[in-house]
């Protein structure tokens, strides 16, 4: 019997659970001291795809029309 329309997944809520504990124990493990900047920047790099929102690209559209180029 299929769930209800709306209805969470079981499966998927408990996983999302898991590792987000499982990221969160990693994360207090980490001492960022101890690394150097390389691996600081990647670090940083990767947090702030998920902290800040990405930008999308804009379209402009032009209203010039088609002219000859001999006239």
């Amino acid at each position: 019997m299929p769930r209800p329309k709306g209805s969470q997944n079981k499966i998927t809520s408990e996983i999302k659970d898991k590792l987000q504990l499982l990221i969160d124990d990693l994360i207090a493990s980490l001492n960022v001291n101890e690394l150097d900047t390389n691996q600081r920047i990647k670090m940083l790099q990767i947090a702030l795809q998920y902290t800040l929102p990405r930008l999308q690209a804009m379209v402009i559209k032009d209203d010039v029309k088609d002219l000859p180029l001999f006239l």
